[in-house]
């Protein structure tokens, strides 16, 4: 029966094929330490965060008003657990009630400490993407300085952009349209739109992150839309279980907040690299070359996961070609 050995895409992998995968993202998650390595991207992330806001805050304000940039970050907020969420709308406060000169050289500093943080965070989640894939950093410490920075930039430039898409646009939209439908449709579309840019994101991380020629994008893609709507399910999850269920506060006293915050990294950076552990054994279960360019036979595409064909449940590997 198929397990997909020959499929070119991954919607040609069949439910057996899929199961083969399953088992080996559920080994592999554990003896490869992903926990682990989703803990070190969240703590480089947390001391990230605020200066980030401090930053954000800052450069938005420069076209937006303050208040309103606060009021409509809460829409973004509002899936973080109660307790995080109030420590980061605090922070958020507190920077947009600052005084403008202080605030414009505190962002100078706030930007150096966050792009610090953040690209190390970026450093760790490619270390990740390289043990999920297999492979071995072997390019230069300028390369991987200059991707790295990169990554960070294209993570910092998405972030404006969905504040701008949360706080502006409805704005915008109120003052052109006087009848109010196309700010209706635009407070819908945006969700929508948001959701849509955090796969492309993760697709592009997922692409130029690991130490190998780079995957199609049709093979980038499952994992990256997996890791978004794990993002969103696991967000609301945590937070409805840390308000039902959790006693950080009891535990923790004053830092509950803080710990939280920090779950719910860990969390995020736990479903980024299960998405990208996703789209390596996708592509270890097919014989097909899953890389960019010519084809090429296996053991000449320089990537692992295409060079290796993935164990199935029994070890079944005599499977011919479809």
């Amino acid at each position: 029966m198929s397990r997909g050995r020959s499929a070119n895409r991954p919607t040609g992998i069949p439910l057996r094929g899929m199961l083969d995968v399953a088992m080996r993202m559920w080994q592999r998650q554990s003896t490869q330490n992903l926990g682990l390595i989703a803990a070190g991207i969240a703590f480089y992330g947390l001391l990230s965060l605020f200066p980030g806001i401090t930053a954000a805050v800052a450069f938005a304000g420069t076209f937006l008003n303050p208040d309103m940039l606060v009021e409509n970050s809460a829409e973004i907020t509002a899936m973080l657990p109660e307790a995080a969420e109030q420590i980061v709308m605090g922070q958020l406060r507190d920077v947009a009630n600052a005084d403008a000169s202080t605030l414009n050289f505190a962002a100078l500093f706030a930007v150096a400490i966050a792009l610090y943080s953040a690209s190390k965070a970026v450093a760790n989640l490619i270390s990740g993407l390289n043990v999920i894939y297999g492979e071995k950093e072997t390019r230069n410490f300028f390369v991987v300085k200059a991707l790295t920075v990169f990554l960070t930039f294209v993570l910092i430039v998405g972030l404006l952009i969905a504040i701008i898409m949360v706080a502006a646009i409805p704005v915008i939209a109120s003052f052109v349209d006087e009848y109010g439908v196309i700010d209706e449709l635009v407070m819908f579309l945006r969700w929508p739109a948001l959701f849509l840019m955090g796969v492309v994101g993760i697709a592009i991380l997922y692409r130029l992150g690991p130490n190998r020629r780079s995957a199609r994008w049709r093979w980038l893609t499952p994992g990256a839309f997996v890791a978004c709507a794990l993002w969103v399910a696991g967000s609301y999850g945590f937070s409805l279980y840390v308000q039902s269920f959790g006693s950080y506060n009891e535990t923790f006293g004053a830092l509950g907040g803080v710990i939280i915050l920090l779950t719910w990294l860990w969390l995020s950076a736990f479903i980024v690299l299960l998405g990208a552990l996703l789209d390596a054994e996708l592509e270890a279960q097919t014989r097909r070359d899953s890389t960019v360019g010519e084809d090429r036979p296996m053991g000449q595409r320089d990537a692992v996961k295409a060079d290796t064909l993935g164990p199935a449940r029994g070890d079944d590997l005599t499977e011919p070609a479809e």
